[in-house]
């Protein structure tokens, strides 16, 4: 049976995208690199997700899936070994993975704007406001007094998950855990009097340099044209399925629109495919990418009848 490719598209100061990047290294895969743009307009990625504009996401023939939640839930399906959910600790892992992604990650953006936002380019700050209807990005560093505090309180509980001398969160074995909450850190290292914050323990100091050491996997860039190509030349392993305990009653072939809960609301419509509690994925069609099926975690995204 042919390994699937992995594509991901990502830029490279990405911080989800790093977190994806760790978790190629854990599971000591080889994947596809293709670069996209860190701000709108990303003409050669809409085609593919619909409108969908956030990075990373990962591409495996013409299925494509937003979001890190459902990309790594993805991986470990495909590639069960090296688990990154060691001893049975899926759900332990999958609540890091919220924990650091809805708690941490704001903060740390805070404080890294406050420290280098007069070097940010007016484009990005720009693009960033618009992803945040009635807020402006240029407002998010005045935030920052009550970031560190938040940090540092965050941090002090990575400290004491790591007080036993383990080198991992979960003990021995690196896990998704790991990769989650090392990537608010890795982006904070942007911002040298802020990552300080991170540095104030020794421990969690070490175990940012351990995970750090472990690499990206086996990376082959590719371009945006060719990840199209792919696309067009492939066919969906995704097959029309009903769920039965669907709470709000979506059927295979209902016309629907996916939109992200928390900022950038950009809606992806197309027809259903399937649904389960963790996942929904919907099928369109785009002259440069062909049909394409695109697939979104259930947590954190909102879902509309057209």
């Amino acid at each position: 049976m042919t390994t699937p490719m992995l594509i991901l598209h990502h830029y490279e100061t990405s911080p989800f995208s790093e977190k994806i990047r760790k978790l190629f290294a854990l599971k000591r895969l080889a994947w596809r690199a293709v670069e996209q743009p860190s701000i709108m307009p990303k003409p050669d990625l809409l085609p593919l997700t619909g409108g969908y504009r956030r990075i990373p996401v990962l591409q495996i023939g013409a299925d494509v899936y937003c979001d890190t939640q459902l990309i790594a839930r993805i991986l470990e399906r495909l590639h069960p070994e090296p688990t990154v959910c060691p001893g049975g600790s899926q759900a332990t892992c999958e609540a890091w993975n919220l924990w650091a992604d809805r708690l941490v990650f704001l903060p740390v953006v805070a404080v890294v704007f406050a420290e280098i936002g007069e070097h940010v380019p007016q484009a990005f700050i720009d693009d960033r406001t618009k992803m945040m209807p009635g807020r402006n990005f240029r407002d998010i560093p005045a935030q920052a007094p009550h970031a560190r505090e938040q940090l540092r309180a965050l941090f002090a509980i990575l400290d004491a998950a790591l007080a036993d001398g383990r080198p991992y969160l979960l003990g021995t074995a690196p896990s998704l855990a790991d990769a989650a909450c090392f990537h608010p850190i890795w982006f904070l290292r942007m911002a040298p009097q802020a990552f300080a914050l991170a540095g104030e323990s020794p421990r969690l100091a070490a175990w940012f340099e351990r995970i750090e050491g472990l690499g990206h996997g086996t990376r082959t860039d590719m371009t945006p044209a060719e990840a199209l190509t792919v696309a067009r030349e492939s066919r969906s392993t995704a097959e029309p399925a009903s769920d039965p305990h669907e709470p709000n009653g979506l059927r295979a072939g209902d016309r629907i629109a996916v939109v992200p809960d928390d900022y950038a609301f950009d809606p992806v419509e197309g027809d259903l495919v399937f649904s389960t509690a963790n996942e929904i994925a919907l099928r369109r069609t785009d002259p440069r990418a062909g049909e394409v099926v695109v697939h979104f975690p259930r947590f954190g995204f909102r879902v509309h009848r057209r």
